[in-house]
């Protein structure tokens, strides 16, 4: 069977959780240092991606079984709220690698080894199923086949996050009884080209452009029942929205900082402000309480979707499942809310100075406005609504 580039050098192990963060703290202080030039000139985080890699902070849920930490839901969560406070872009990157990840352990024995173990050494999952077309989400145009010791794949992809620094670029296709399928390309494998074309306002370094498939060959080894993991509210399927929750927040808590900052230090006192100083105008100090109220009472949410998924994860019922995703879900509403409200009231509680390219301000607005449009809020409100008003439970694809 084809197998991947090993790791220059394996990736270390992290003994425990707290290690965990230490590291990712660590590592975020220093990507900070060039966000905002990454940012202009449009610079993929190839060398900072691949010091997350080294770290070991890749391999963090690789089950216990298989060698790796077994880390919670609430500590993926820390090291996306840390990732993406420093640069929601890498933040953002790993964040399919995380959702997937779990794939493996719907395979064989022999599978999952091999793919834990390749992840412990060092690789990483991207993502390459959605297609920019105008069809329903999950409707797939690409050619997929089936053939003599595996399959092959013709297609265009788009949102390709994380294909740019994986070695193992997922997509979703189905068998021949419409049954979900995860299939793990090779990044290395001949007919794979990626295209670095997404040209988004924000969130500009996630490399979330084009993969084009050219028959492709995927032996059956690397294809998984991706059906196993259930519908929506199922345990497996929960990391997504906390993940995208904690990137928002990240984005609410930097953009917050800068805020804070900027009328600290660069503001003068309005004409009318009876005070020396803009941070003591009633008016900026009333508006500043009420911004960071959303971001503490986002955080607290998100902290407590993650304690919902943990719980979800070790009783592994359905109700238990179904009430983590209701938590996750207000918690994503409240990190994309505050995420937006903070990054546009930055400028209206600092002046048009604050709006000079030398500052990047704008980034955070951009970051938010952009990352928050990756499943729309308004269905998540619907299904909270029609859940708690009426009893009815989102249906099993709903994105909640």
């Amino acid at each position: 069977m084809p197998q991947p580039e090993a790791a220059i050098q394996p990736a270390e192990r992290l003994e425990n959780e707290a290690a965990v963060i230490e590291t990712v703290e660590r590592l975020a202080e220093r990507f900070r240092s060039g966000a905002v030039e990454r940012d202009r000139e449009r610079c993929l985080p190839h060398q900072e991606i691949a010091e997350l890699k080294q770290a070991g902070v890749f391999a963090i849920t690789v089950p216990r079984q298989y060698g790796g930490l077994g880390a919670s839901a609430r500590t993926v969560g820390e090291v996306f709220r840390i990732l993406s406070k420093a640069d929601p872009s890498i933040g953002q990157i790993p964040q399919n690698h995380f959702c997937f990840l779990p794939t493996f352990s719907f395979g064989t024995p022999e599978q999952a080894d091999f793919f834990y173990q390749r992840i412990l050494a060092g690789d990483s999952i991207g993502n390459a199923h959605s297609e920019n077309s105008r069809k329903r989400a999950g409707t797939y145009e690409h050619d997929l086949r089936k053939v003599d010791g595996g399959w092959t794949v013709t297609g265009k992809k788009f949102y390709s996050t994380g294909a740019a620094f994986a070695q193992w670029i997922p997509f979703i296709g189905y068998d021949d009884q419409n049954r979900q399928l995860m299939f793990f390309v090779d990044a290395k494998a001949p007919g794979v080209k990626l295209v670095n074309d997404w040209s988004g306002m924000g969130q500009r370094t996630t490399a979330s452009g084009t993969t084009l498939f050219e028959n492709v060959f995927i032996p059956d080894f690397h294809v998984f029942p991706y059906y196993l993991a259930g519908d929506a509210t199922r345990p497996t399927r929960l990391l997504a929205a906390l993940i995208h929750s904690a990137i928002d927040l990240g984005i609410a808590e930097e953009a917050l900082d800068d805020l804070r900052h900027y009328i600290l230090n660069q503001n003068r006192p309005w004409i009318d402000n009876p005070h020396e100083h803009h941070a003591q105008e009633p008016f900026i100090i009333q508006a500043f309480g009420d911004v960071s109220h959303d971001v503490r009472t986002a955080a607290r949410l998100l902290q407590g979707a993650a304690d919902d998924i943990d719980r979800a994860w070790a009783d592994g019922s359905k109700d238990a499942a179904l009430h983590a995703g209701l938590a996750t879900a207000d918690a994503r509403i409240a990190c994309g809310n505050a995420a937006l409200k903070v990054s546009d009231q930055l400028f209206a509680l600092t002046g048009a100075r604050s709006t000079l390219a030398e500052y990047d301000l704008d980034r955070h607005w951009r970051n938010a406005r952009t990352h928050t449009l990756h499943d729309p809020l308004r269905w998540k409100l619907f299904h909270l609504g029609n859940y708690y008003l009426n009893g009815v439970e989102p249906g099993p694809r709903s994105l909640i």
